[in-house]
């Protein structure tokens, strides 16, 4: 497949956590958003709905629980069919390979001592299975997310809490990222690797106080993003063994020789997606105004930050924000600009994905016994081009908003900025 000179995406929310533990937490229900939203049985007229937005690019998953059932076991039924239609329609899919959560059999989630290989061997199988269809993958969406949520917060498996459960899960969600980068890359050399990242908590401040990290004023600018930026740090080899960060984890028993495997960049993207929502800073009500200017000089500052860092091609993964048609619309026009003003100065970013196409059940449907359609909630990143209306019938309806016509105008008027700058590294 060709690569596009800008790539226009949509996605569709496929946030899934299969894993249930009623000893450890309360009992949970299985959050599968294409099960709960009627994707599995909608998708035709979905991928329809972005196709009519005119965009080249469609982030997209199938949930690592279903289709791996068992160790060894793949079922590709489903997917196979959307991705046949993608084909068809000329719409890239870029395939998250996890959007959280790991099968049901691998008892710990992410922390699975066997996590690396048996997610590595998923994504060889998958990339086996569909050359040809696919060529784009994001390994893991916003691992950070994973670290965080699995190993500080004990909301997810495998509920640790703290930075040194923080650590742990990092270290291991870096180390399969690294291993499923690898075995991409033999299975289809033609392969191209969009991250997904998400800068996140902990706070700086919290870590150096539980690593007692000592740094210096010229470490600081570094530290803080391998921080908000953990297991993609350590994957892609920003985290040199003398830095700050590195002599911490050093004296907090994770081998120099691990670090410095890390150090050869092997699970680097081609393409480094950075995920970025600005402030709820509008209510219903509510004016853009000052927010959208904020919005503005945020996502350009953040992406020069990302850029700086990572030293790649930027693609912003996922945006949105506004509670309204209108104020939708607004922020995908002044996210363009941003990107027009820091294409034209040269910086290499290639795509922009609005997230998500319609809207969707929130993820705390797992932990209540709320109706789908009580889980629905705007705002944040909740900012969907269609709306959805439950029926009588309990069928959720997709409706069409301005937002998507705006979309479509958007993509039609070409790449902000024009065509691409270099991609240089």
């Amino acid at each position: 497949m060709e690569r596009p000179s800008f790539y226009w995406g949509i996605g569709i929310e496929n946030c899934w956590m299969a894993e249930h533990d009623e000893e450890n937490r309360s009992p949970k229900r299985l959050l599968d958003v294409f099960l709960q939203m009627q994707h599995y049985t909608m998708w035709r007229e979905d991928l329809d709905r972005a196709a009519a937005l005119g965009v080249n690019a469609l982030r997209y998953s199938v949930p690592w629980y279903r289709a791996n059932p068992r160790p060894g076991v793949y079922d590709w039924s489903w997917i196979a069919q959307p991705l046949e239609y993608l084909g068809r329609l000329g719409i890239i899919p870029i395939i998250d390979l996890i959007h959280y959560g790991t099968p049901l059999w691998m008892e710990n989630g992410v922390l699975n001592h066997e996590f690396p290989e048996r997610f590595a061997e998923y994504a060889s199988a998958f990339a086996r299975r569909f050359r040809g269809l696919v060529d784009h993958y994001t390994p893991h969406n916003e691992p950070q997310v994973s670290a965080v949520f699995g190993g500080l917060s004990a909301y997810w498996p495998p509920y640790l809490r703290g930075v040194d459960g923080w650590l742990k899960v990092g270290l291991n969600v870096a180390d399969g990222m690294t291993a499923t980068a690898q075995a991409l890359r033999a299975e289809l050399p033609s392969a191209v690797l969009v991250s997904a990242e998400c800068l996140m908590a902990p706070a700086t401040a919290r870590v150096e106080e539980a690593l007692r990290i000592s740094v210096t004023p010229q470490e600081r600018a570094d530290l803080e993003y391998q921080v908000l930026s953990f297991p993609s740090s350590l994957a892609y080899g920003k985290v040199k063994p003398a830095s700050a960060l590195g002599r911490a984890l050093i004296r907090a028993g994770v081998a120099e020789d691990r670090l410095e495997r890390f150090l050869q960049g092997l699970a680097a993207p081609d393409i480094i997606g950075h995920n970025y929502y600005p402030g709820s800073f509008a209510g219903p009500e509510d004016a853009m105004e000052p927010g959208l200017g904020r919005g503005r000089s945020d996502l350009a500052e953040r992406l020069r930050q990302a850029h700086a860092f990572f030293q790649r091609p930027l693609y912003l993964t996922e945006t949105s924000t506004g509670f309204s048609a209108d104020q939708k619309a607004d922020w995908m026009r002044a996210a363009a600009s941003v990107l027009a003003e820091l294409r034209s100065g040269g910086m290499p970013i290639v795509g922009m994905n609005w997230w998500p196409l319609f809207e969707t059940i929130q993820w705390d449907y797992r932990d209540n016994s709320k109706t789908v359609a009580e889980c629905i909630r705007r705002g944040g990143w909740n900012n969907g081009l269609y709306l959805i209306e439950e029926k009588p019938d309990g069928t959720l309806e997709r409706q069409k908003t301005a937002a998507a016509d705006a979309y479509r105008q958007l993509i039609s008027a070409g790449p902000p900025g024009g065509r691409a700058p270099g991609a240089g590294r």
